[in-house]
Formats: structure tokens, sequence, C-alpha cells
């Protein structure tokens, strides 16, 4: 009797509902996608950061004017880095998503909705720091220009 219980449960579970595999797979697919273009675009940002660093510091002694491109160049490898977090969570939630479809391992499973999980959650901080950000700057520009008008 208690084989039999087992059984339909395992039936209905979700892990073995077709249509929900078949989604999860496509999923998985444009996950992939998005995380290979992700990366590939990190490696532009770095490549150009470096241009920005070298190529335009040379530049700028030319000219005589002192351009911190130094610091523009750091910039967009601190964008890069951060950029990399969310990224490898959605790069992680394909591979084991796919991986968990195809041997039905339910640690899998779980472990590729940990990854999706972890990258919603760094998306929702990450945007609560930003509007912080910009309410901050509101909060000090606002006063400011009334100030100099």
């Amino acid at each position: 009797m208690e084989n039999l219980e087992n059984n339909v449960v395992a039936e209905n579970s979700a892990m073995s509902n077709a249509q929900i595999s078949e989604c999860l797979m496509e999923t998985s697919k444009w996950g992939k996608f998005l995380a290979i273009l992700g990366y590939v675009l990190m490696g532009f940002l770095v490549l150009l950061a470096l241009v920005t660093i070298v190529g335009f510091s040379f530049m700028a002694k030319a000219a005589g004017k002192g351009v911190p491109t130094f610091w523009i160049g750091l910039v967009y490898i601190v964008f890069a880095g951060i950029y990399y977090i969310p990224v490898t969570y959605l790069y992680r939630f394909s591979v084991q998503m796919k991986q968990a479809i195809q041997t039905n391992d339910e640690s899998l499973y779980a472990s590729g909705f940990q990854n999706l999980k972890s990258l919603f959650k760094f998306t929702g901080i990450f945007t609560i720091v930003i509007l912080s950000l910009y309410a901050l700057i509101l909060v000090i520009a606002l006063p400011i220009a009334l100030l100099l008008k």
C-alpha cells in the first residue's frame, strides 16, 4: 500500500509533469543563450575598458589634457564584475535545469531553482540599491539646484 502511495505522489510531482518539463527545458535553452550573450558582452565591456584606459590616455597626453580615462575604464570593469554575478546565476540555472530534466534528478532541480532564486534575489537587492542612490542624488542635487538658481 505504501509503495502504491509513493508511485501516485511521484506521478503527480512537478518533475514528472511533461508540460512543466517542456517549459523548463525551453526556459533553460533561452537562459543559456542569454547567459552566453551576457558573457560575450562582459568581454566587450572589459575590452572597451582597456581601450579607454590605454588608448584614450595616449590621446589625452597628446592633447595636453589630463582626462582621467583610467577611472572611466575602471568603472567599466566594475560594471562588468557586477554583471558577472547575475549572468553566472542564470547560466548555472540553465545548465542544471537541463541536466535535471534529462536525468530526472531532484537534487539538480533543487540546485537549479536555488540559482534562479539567487538571480532574482541579487537583481532585487541591486534594484533597491540603485533606486536608493537615485533618491539620495535627488535629495542632495535638488536643494543645490534650487540654491544656485
